[in-house]
């Protein structure tokens, strides 16, 4: 049996301020940065460049964090997939699934909990998100097909339904539409991990043979990457 290795983080949450070292903390090649690094630009450079020389692989999907302006989003994504190209391991997950090994890493931000302040802005978040989910809808139809495709990481920053806050009523929290309403197209049951983040608390839960997985730094300390396993 041969198993590969992804090392998980999400909601580092950083500031300019902030001092960010990973080195000896790596416990695979590879490493799923589950959203929110930082919302200034030059923190995120400096946090993913860092990351790619910890790791053979950096897998990275952004975050509401990383949206201060939401209503600059395009251009934001546009640097963040600049930065993200500079590094030959760096793969930004944004409209990219990247196959390893037969495993599809599948990511969206998902813009779950957004800080909205107006309606225009409540207005504007719904329409992310449904692009969002209209993006997970299509790429986990077309994977069904994949013939070199034999599992999927969904990977997003937004929890992917209410039921992963286990009972709890969070605030800023987009909930009409759930993401993992996505699990219906996987038809051929390819989805195994649901890697997520945007909430504070460590998850590690199987539902429905899928096992959910939170692990966010919030000012944690100390703070380790959560390793999966996947046999290939």
């Amino acid at each position: 049996m041969t198993l590969l290795g992804f090392d998980i983080i999400s909601d580092l949450n950083l500031s300019d301020s902030d001092s960010f070292n990973w080195e000896s903390k790596p416990t695979s090649l590879y490493c799923i940065i589950a959203g929110n690094v930082s919302d200034d630009i030059t923190v995120i450079y400096k946090t993913i460049k860092h990351l790619s020389k910890c790791y053979q692989g950096v897998f990275y999907i952004e975050g509401s964090r990383e949206h201060k302006v939401l209503y600059d989003r395009d251009n934001k994504i546009s640097e963040i997939s600049k930065i993200c190209l500079g590094f030959k391991n760096v793969v930004f997950l944004h409209n990219n699934v990247v196959v390893v090994d037969g495993i599809a890493l599948l990511g969206v931000n998902g813009w779950g909990s957004y800080p909205t302040e107006t309606d225009n802005d409540k207005f504007q978040t719904k329409v992310y998100r449904y692009d969002d989910l209209i993006y997970l809808e299509k790429t986990v139809e077309k994977l069904q097909l994949h013939i070199d495709v034999k599992k999927i990481i969904i990977i997003s920053s937004s929890v992917p339904s209410v039921a992963m806050y286990f009972g709890e009523n969070p605030k800023n929290v987009m909930d009409d539409v759930s993401l993992d309403t996505v699990l219906s197209s996987d038809t051929e049951h390819k989805i195994k991990y649901w890697i997520f983040g945007s909430y504070e608390k460590i998850v590690d839960t199987i539902r429905n043979d899928i096992n959910y997985i939170s692990n966010p730094y919030y000012n944690r300390n100390p703070y380790y990457a959560r390793r999966i396993d996947i046999e290939i």
